[in-house]
């Protein structure tokens, strides 16, 4: 009986529904709820998906930095015994170390008072525990963080320190305009913030730009000048990259002769001088305007013109390429000889060129290895089960910049030093520590912008250590990262955390914050909270008013089916069963709009990237800033739009359409059948 009486329901809602010319008004008012409510969606949805996305980004490459949760030193930590006393002990060089020296060292207390001076009254007391043994706040933490790494999955840690300096880049460019290529030299100065390499980072990889065929072009361009000693750097290059394809610079080329199949008529138009022959032009191309030929025949060339004798030409004479011309690479030789083939005018090409007046289209970098190879990559590698590593050049370390010098013209292979300040006896001297950019990294929103550099940590341990001019907050220099995969449970590795650090009585030591907590990114995270919790309460009132028209319509169907009521009631239907009809009503419109506007918000987000695209040559320039936004926006549909497609639009369609239902079952039926 129940499914009899819902399918009578059903049939009634299906007849209510369906517009007829007779009832224009009332149809006219569905479409419009139904196109009011289908745009509130869709809005909805793709604001909703866009900003979560965008907020989902920029997480992951905060934390892929910064960690998504790190313990700081705190002032107490500074203050006490434990960090002060290596300033006056012989065994730790009257050097402070760092937290990573101090997780290292094979003893928590250094000082000798046999050996060294006597400590100053400014040096606090020892924080012994109840064994009468110093409490060590560095390994403390260190095995807090090894006993917890069970519990999250891939949960791991390294100390990152940071320092400044200034960086010099010298720039050297090969003008390829022309068939002489020439040099230019020029020079960036910028002060930067150094932190060193999270090499134990797990999200490294995301974060890393891979190198680029322009790049490996300018490697290739440094291997093969004597005069800057990097003979080294080719077997490098040549034994992490697979070369597969080169193509001519410009539609002129100058093509060796070898290339030439033998004994095969090339179309070929010639230029004379003074008679004679100075060079040729070969179209890439197949074509019937060009009526001479050029044939190699062992060591001469033949040129022949339509009813004319054949002349033969040295092998010495030039040829240029007309047209593109793509090649592929077979293999390469360490004299940078590329063994090649290709197609000129239908016509197989082989032999061994130079790279001269050629660029590389295609390339595959080798970055990951199972073992470590003899010849390093010159760029950033990852050797499985020992993490990430940052190449050497004999004296020269590789270091990591934001991706903003990229666009700005520095290249992987760009040489230059890091300078600071050190305080001797007399005066202050300027240090310089030789390095090479060995690649790119996407600083997504970090502190510091884009004025970090990833450099290996010898080197903010040698800055940090002198008497640089350069300061920081000491517990922001030096600071334990901790990365785990589940960004969710960034409260709850906390939490252990502390539970750990309170057992051993080392809280007072450390502050310990998850990414929601940083300084530099709290506003940002609540400014999102804030945006979406705003938007989704102005589309819910939107989408309450456009529901309002349902109440309007069903307001008009009741007027129209009081007959129809009536009859209802006098053959027994229960008031239960008009209320349902006309909530129905309601709630069918809201699924049918909330599942269009999904469907459009599915479509959008699909091709979200064309349709900025469009606003952006629309407005002239960039609609959105790919500094904050990416390249490319989120294409995910959010859950959270979803649920409120779903869910919530039906309910308040639901809701929209009691008021007229409980109105439509509350008619006398009696009057009513009296007054039709």
């Amino acid at each position: 009986m129940n499914n009899f009486s819902i399918l009578f329901e059903l049939s009634f809602i299906k007849k209510y529904l369906t517009p007829k010319r007779k009832h224009l008004s009332s149809s006219l008012i569905a479409l419009l709820s139904v196109s009011v409510i289908t745009l509130v969606v869709w809005l909805i949805v793709v604001f909703l998906s866009v900003t979560e996305g965008i907020e989902r980004s920029w997480i992951q490459k905060l934390t892929a930095l910064n960690a998504p949760v790190r313990l700081k030193p705190t002032s107490e930590y500074f203050a006490s015994y434990y960090y002060n006393v290596d300033s006056f002990s012989t065994a730790s060089h009257y050097l402070s170390k760092t937290l990573g020296e101090k997780a290292r060292a094979l003893i928590s207390d250094p000082y000798n008072p046999e050996i060294d001076e006597e400590l100053p009254r400014f040096v606090s007391r020892p924080d012994r525990n109840a064994a009468g043994q110093l409490r060590d706040p560095v390994k403390g933490a260190f095995a807090a963080l090894e006993k917890i790494k069970h519990r999250f999955e891939g949960l791991t840690y390294q100390d990152v320190e940071l320092s400044g300096a200034l960086l010099r880049l010298e720039l050297l460019r090969q003008d390829s305009n022309g068939f002489e290529p020439a040099l230019m030299t020029s020079q960036l100065t910028n002060i930067s913030y150094l932190a060193s390499f999270p090499s134990k980072n797990p999200g490294l990889d995301h974060l890393l730009l891979p190198p680029s065929v322009e790049d490996l072009t300018h490697l290739l361009f440094l291997a093969n000048r004597s005069e800057q000693e990097r003979e080294p750097l080719l077997p490098r290059l040549l034994s992490n990259t697979q070369i597969a394809r080169l193509e001519t610079r410009s539609d002129i080329w100058p093509m060796p002769v070898n290339l030439l199949p033998e004994k095969v008529p090339v179309a070929a138009t010639p230029y004379l001088n003074e008679g004679e022959v100075s060079h040729l032009m070969i179209p890439v191309a197949p074509t019937k305007q060009v009526g001479a030929t050029i044939e190699k025949r062992g060591k001469r060339l033949f040129y022949k013109a339509k009813g004319e004798p054949e002349i033969p030409l040295s092998l010495d004479t030039p040829l240029f390429t007309q047209g593109k011309l793509s090649l592929k690479v077979l293999s390469a030789s360490e004299n940078l000889l590329f063994s090649v083939e290709g197609n000129l005018q239908n016509k197989r090409i082989t032999g061994n060129i130079p790279l001269n007046g050629l660029a590389i289209t295609d390339v595959t970098f080798k970055r990951e290895f199972e073992t470590l190879p003899e010849q390093t990559p010159p760029w950033p590698f990852f050797h499985k089960g020992k993490g990430a590593f940052l190449p050497k050049a004999g004296e020269e370390m590789g270091i990591l910049i934001a991706k903003n010098f990229r666009e700005n013209g520095v290249m992987i292979g760009d040489n230059g030093y890091l300078a600071y300040t050190s305080q001797s006896l007399s005066s202050a001297q300027e240090l310089h520590i030789p390095i090479f950019v060995a690649g790119f990294y996407d600083p997504g929103i970090m502190a510091v912008g884009n004025k970090c550099i990833l450099v290996p940590e010898e080197i903010t341990q040698a800055i940090n250590h002198s008497e640089s001019a350069f300061t920081l907050n000491r517990s922001d220099a030096n600071n334990l990262y901790v990365w785990f995969s589940n960004l969710k449970e960034a409260p709850k590795v906390k939490e252990a955390i502390l539970q750990e650090l309170e057992a051993e009585g080392l809280t007072k030591y450390w502050t310990v914050e998850t990414f929601r907590e940083y300084e530099f990114a709290k506003d940002l995270m609540q400014q999102f909270e804030s945006d979406k919790y705003l938007f989704t309460l102005i589309g819910g009132i939107i989408l309450l008013v456009a529901c309002t028209n349902i109440i309007s319509l069903l307001v008009i169907l009741v007027s129209d089916k009081k007959k129809e009521i009536g009859i209802l009631r006098a053959m027994g239907a229960k008031k239960r069963s008009i209320v349902a009809i006309f909530a129905m009503c309601g709630a069918s419109l809201g699924l049918f709009s909330s599942l269009l506007g999904l469907l459009l918000g599915m479509l959008t987000m699909h091709n979200i990237d064309s349709l900025i695209g469009l606003l952006s040559l629309l407005q002239g320039h960039e609609a959105l800033s790919p500094q904050f936004f990416g390249t490319t926006l989120p294409k995910e549909i959010s859950s959270r739009a979803i649920f409120f497609a779903s869910i919530a639009t039906p309910l308040l369609a639901l809701l929209a359409g009691l008021f007229p239902a409980i109105k439509a079952s509350r008619m006398n039926t009696s009057e009513t059948l009296r007054s039709e």
